[in-house]
């Protein structure tokens, strides 16, 4: 039969001949594989080489969250809009657009696009809370919002996210483009080093987080090297498309499974061609697939290659020559247009009105706190950061009374013989307390940096240091053991200090210091006495992040209700106009906790006291609560 000519076996198979007994003929060719569907209610995301469709549940999506990296060109926004497009009409989606290239889904879908001087009118947590109790999908366009605002926005959109009450805990989808400008690995430089650690752990939290609460994380970014880690690496789902940059590759091949030496092959992918993986997919371990097409238009492509004018060298100098050079302004009218649209001078893209500086002008008059200002702006219908304040009130030349009234010499000259001294900035505060100032932590650093005395503020660990400490975690001794033992022999080290330095000598061993039987029922009795978390850890002798973690796992959680008479405050307080860092001040809760009950309360401390008693009218005084009691029969 090998050697049968194969026009012949043509033949007899067109002649139809059997085989087996009743024919003479050939066995019937094998089937050919039918290529693999997706399952129903999945999105397909596209096609493998060899027909198979690749497609991705919706529901392990909520589970797992997705990351999607690929360098500039490679296609992670347009699949960023084609899982959009897919899951339409299937789940509530949320966009947060950082260069307005999503606003064209509204041409084919029903979906709301705000601007940014909406959403920044409105506030990330209040958004974030109307949109999960209404549940409808929008585009969120900050393509006109400083980098601090974006940032700041997205943190606080992050944080109402989830702080969402359980009611409200229904699926949506956040997809996040350009995640690196959100939540930066390095300190970008453009953004106040407060507001991307705040915006970074906010989203990173819904990342954790938004399992249970419904919340599936999306998130795309060119390089997976500058986004923070503890939001990329908290998905359980991977696509990655071209990677050029090493550190990317070595990342990237990570997560994927692969070795240094293959993950080279990543540099070769075709635009719109991606690598994914993860229990969210239809097929088991690595798939590699071609994206499918977007039915709406994308405003991220590159401008098409067109030749410039012919414009000589003398051309080009007389040109310039009929640029009208501008007027100086006098002093007192400097800030009102030119240096609006300074880097660092509030917004981009609109002046600030004359109304606008005159209430940060009285404000810093009467020596407000820029938050007041804020909300005085907020009042006139306008939105901004405590550092876009801080940045016009330089530009129109005014200075804190806070910062003015600042330090006398006989607090310099402390200062200064402190730093002589090395001693350390907290101890400072009580060497300033003692001779009757008051001074936080950051003031003195940054009067330091005034007075050109700062020094190197890394603790460096010196060769006993080292020996004690390594001897130590080579034998398995605790991290809490290790501490004593350095403090012992003259040396002062924190737990926190003991995890780092094992993780930098490749000695960290979760296995070194274990939760014991009788540690964890300590941990459940003091979590019950509701002590703070670091007094906890300072007890068991662990880091507040074990302890948090541990606390976790075993559910433990410290909440306090509300008492009547603390709800009595809130509303007092609403009613006298104060503002929520007053009643915060007057209930001594934490400030997120007061605003979010504020806010369950219909209480708008964001508007002006004569405009609440309207508000107050329409909604009844807020009420702690109903609570079932122990035993109740439902």
């Amino acid at each position: 039969m090998a050697s049968m000519d194969m026009g012949l076996v043509e033949a007899l198979r067109a002649e139809g001949g059997g085989y087996g007994p009743g024919g003479a003929g050939l066995p019937p060719p094998p089937p050919k594989p039918q290529p693999r569907k997706i399952r129903d209610g999945d999105i397909l995301l596209g096609n493998a080489s060899n027909g198979d469709q690749i497609g991705i549940s919706l529901a392990k999506l909520v589970e797992g969250r997705l990351l999607i990296q690929g360098n500039s060109g490679a296609g992670k926004s347009m699949l960023l809009r084609r899982v959009f497009e897919q899951s339409w009409g299937k789940v509530q989606q949320i966009v947060i657009d950082p260069d307005g290239e999503f606003s064209t889904l509204s041409e084919k879908f029903d979906v709301a696009v705000l601007s940014a001087s909406e959403l920044l009118r409105i506030g990330g947590r209040t958004l974030a809370g109307h949109m999960r109790e209404h549940r409808y999908s929008a585009v969120l366009d900050l393509s006109d919002a400083t980098s601090e605002d974006r940032m700041a926005f997205a943190g606080e959109l992050a944080a109402g996210l989830i702080d969402a009450p359980p009611e409200h805990w229904q699926p949506v989808l956040v997809l996040m483009d350009e995640a690196q400008t959100f939540a930066p690995h390095f300190d970008t430089g453009d953004v106040d080093t407060e507001t991307r650690k705040r915006a970074t752990s906010s989203i990173a939290d819904m990342m954790g987080r938004g399992r249970k609460r419904g919340v599936a994380g999306i998130i795309a970014t060119q390089r997976l090297a500058e986004t923070s880690k503890a939001v990329a690496f908290k998905t359980t789902n991977i696509i990655v498309g071209r990677t050029i940059f090493d550190r990317d590759l070595e990342r990237a091949g990570d997560v994927l499974g692969f070795t240094a030496g293959h993950s080279r092959a990543l540099r070769t992918l075709v635009d719109g061609e991606f690598l994914g993986i993860g229990p969210a997919f239809n097929v088991a371990g690595r798939s590699r697939f071609k994206a499918g097409g977007v039915e709406t238009r994308h405003k991220g492509e590159a401008p098409q290659i067109a030749a410039p004018p012919q414009i000589g060298a003398s051309a080009a100098t007389a040109l310039l020559g009929q640029i009208e050079t501008p007027a100086l302004q006098p002093e007192n009218q400097r800030g009102t247009s030119s240096l609006s649209h300074r880097p660092g001078s509030g917004r981009r893209g609109r002046d600030w009105k004359p109304e606008e500086d005159q209430i940060i002008r009285d404000g810093y008059r009467d020596g407000m706190a820029i938050r007041d200002i804020g909300s005085a702006l907020a009042e006139i219908g306008f939105s901004t950061s405590t550092s876009n304040i801080s940045g016009r009130a330089r530009d129109l030349g005014l200075v804190s009374e806070k910062a003015a009234a600042a330090w006398c010499d006989a607090e310099d000259e402390i200062l200064r013989d402190c730093y002589a001294r090395e001693v350390k900035i907290m101890d400072i505060v009580g060497v300033l307390a003692e001779q009757g100032y008051t001074r936080g932590r950051v003031a003195i650093q940054m009067r330091a940096i005034a007075l050109g005395i700062t020094r190197d503020r890394v603790n460096y660990w010196t060769e006993p240091e080292k020996a004690i400490a390594l001897k130590g975690l080579k034998d398995g001794t605790q991290y809490a053991q290790i501490v004593e033992n350095l403090r012992q022999a003259g040396f002062h080290r924190g737990l926190t200090a003991i995890f780092k330095f094992a993780q930098k000598n490749n000695l960290a061993n979760r296995g070194s210091d274990p939760w014991t039987t009788e540690e964890v029922e300590k941990l459940k009795e003091l979590y019950a006495q509701r002590l703070p978390t670091k007094e906890i850890a300072e007890q068991l002798g662990k880091t507040v992040q074990t302890v948090r973690s541990k606390a976790s796992i075993l559910n433990l959680k410290i909440r306090v209700a509300w008492s009547d008479d603390e709800y009595a405050k809130l509303n007092k307080a609403y009613a006298d106009g104060k503002t929520l860092t007053e009643a915060v001040e007057i209930i001594g809760r934490p400030y997120a906790n007061v605003a979010r009950i504020a806010y369950t309360t219909g209480l708008k401390f964001s508007l002006a006291p004569s405009e609440r008693g309207m508000a107050k009218a329409k909604k009844a005084t807020a009420k702690p609560p109903k609570t079932k009691k122990k035993g109740a029969k439902k």
